[in-house]
Parts: structure tokens; sequence; C-alpha cells
């Protein structure tokens, strides 16, 4: 992290077109890489070039709630992961947004963060929490062809806990739609 607070830059920005965990297997398939994202108080949008497209965590989503508003990853955090795993697209755990980051970033270092563009716009993302790894995702990760049991992968679950598999944040406080893209900086406030 630098000395003026930035942590890095938006590397990518994706929606889930549909849950990424339907049942006992994880499958990245529903992902969707986005030339922009809209955020407010309800969730993210994607913009894919053609339109607008609902994130599955989106507020307006059936069934869903907006209990997870928008996710954020670093790229250092899939450096971890392939050297303990294998080798994965940046994305595939399901962030909405991925930043770039030299180093792992902790919960501790985040608080709240400020996503800004060049032309000044901004969005405050607020109260992270972590992204807590399931036991499909980290089923996925060893190749496993079934959802392992806790006990049989817990050593794999606590590596990919603590942040590393990323971080929820929210956006309740938000009064009107930011849209933030590839290249914009990420500060903590």
């Amino acid at each position: 992290m630098s000395d003026n607070g930035q942590i890095g830059e938006v590397a990518l920005l994706q929606i889930h077109r549909d849950l990424l965990v339907p049942g006992d297997s994880f499958d990245p398939a529903p992902l969707l890489q986005v030339e922009a994202m809209s955020i407010d108080a309800a969730g993210v949008l994607g913009w894919s070039g053609e339109g607008w497209v609902v994130d599955v965590h989106h507020r307006s989503w059936p069934g869903r709630g907006g209990r997870r508003p928008v996710s954020m990853g670093f790229t250092s955090h899939y450096d971890k992961m392939q050297e303990r795993f294998r080798e994965i697209a940046l994305g595939t755990a399901g962030e909405n947004v991925i930043v770039t980051a030299s180093t792992p970033v902790a919960l501790g270092d985040l608080g709240d963060v400020v996503i800004r563009g060049i032309d000044g716009r901004e969005v405050l993302l607020t109260k992270p929490i972590v992204a807590r790894p399931c036991r499909q995702f980290t089923s996925f990760m060893l190749e496993l062809p079934y959802k392992a049991e806790a006990a049989d992968i817990a050593d794999e679950l606590a590596f990919l806990d603590g942040g590393t598999r990323g971080f929820i944040f929210a956006v309740d406080h938000l009064t009107e739609a930011v849209v933030i893209r590839p290249g914009d900086g990420v500060y903590r406030t």
C-alpha cells in the first residue's frame, strides 16, 4: 500500500449472471467480465457493451435480497492461491472488483475504501467483512469432483479464510449510482 493510501487500481470488473454455487459444486461459468460497473445501494450492475446486466446479489434479483452487495479481491491473493493450489483465471473466485496489489491485503489493512476515477467520480465502500470460503469453492480449487467434508479440507479452508477469498462491502449508504471502470484507483480512507 502506498503512502497516499492507495491500495491499487481496479484490474477487472465482473458480475454473476447466476449463482456460482447452485448446490454441491462450484461453477465459475456464470461470471461475466464487464467494461464498467454501476454501484448503488441495491448492489451492482455490469455494462456488457450492449446493456446493463444485473448481478445475482443485487436486491432486485428474486430471492437474493442484496446479502452480498459488492465483493472485492486482490491480484496478490490470486498469486497466493495459485502457489497453493493451481493456476486459475483472475476473478475465478467470483469477486466483483479485482484490485492490483503487490502484497496480500488483510481485513485490518482495509477499513472503508474509496474507488476514484481520474475524472473525480468516487464511490465509498464501507464495513468490509471477510468473504468466507465455502467447501464447494475449496473443493473446486483442489480439483475434486465432489464437495469435500470440512474436516478433510480444514487446512485449505483456513488458508482461503481471512480475506484470501476476498471481502464483502456494504453499499446501503449510497444515495446515487456511481460507475467505476478498470484503471480506477482504490484507496483506504
